[in-house]
């Protein structure tokens, strides 16, 4: 059951990061909803599926974004890898620290994917790209991340429901 929930939850963010993401951009810069959902599922779910959840979901993300395929694959897999790690220590359902720890993983993966970017092209300016894309992103990431907590809390109690 949990396998279908995911790729459905995968579908519809691939879908809305491709529809209406560009609609809720701030200042020029869209959420990355997938990793939205990446980084929010390991905090909330300690789910074994989280894994291929983040590489599937990149792998995605690679198809319809840009030609390097792989590398969004590969950050996701290691957002999927630290959300976990801080979901497990330190994430007690606050939402104050779910924003804080999505805008520390957006920045995380945005170092992962720069960085895969530097070793395949070194023309890519490391610094100029975290501070001109990376950076802000993280931060339209950590505002819009309270209505992901909100509909993955909503979807939770709808899969698990109270047990009388």
């Amino acid at each position: 059951m949990r396998v279908f929930l995911f790729v459905g939850l995968g579908i519809g963010m691939l879908w809305l990061q491709l529809t209406l993401a560009p609609l809720l951009a701030l200042f020029g810069y869209k959420p990355n909803l997938l990793l939205l959902s990446v980084a929010v599922i390991g905090l909330r779910w300690a789910e074994p599926w989280l894994f291929l959840y983040g590489v599937g979901a990149g792998l995605l993300l690679d198809v319809f974004s840009h030609g390097v395929l792989g590398l969004y694959g590969i950050s996701f897999f290691a957002l999927s890898f630290l959300s976990r790690l801080i979901g497990v220590s330190v994430y007690e359902h606050s939402l104050l620290l779910g924003v804080a720890a999505v805008f520390g993983l957006s920045l995380a993966e945005g170092m992962v994917s720069v960085t895969l970017l530097e070793w395949l092209d070194e023309s890519v300016p490391w610094w100029h790209w975290m501070l001109a894309n990376v950076l802000p992103t993280a931060l339209v990431n950590a505002l819009w991340s309270p209505l992901l907590f909100y509909g993955l809390g909503r979807l939770e109690r709808w899969a698990r429901p109270a047990e009388a």
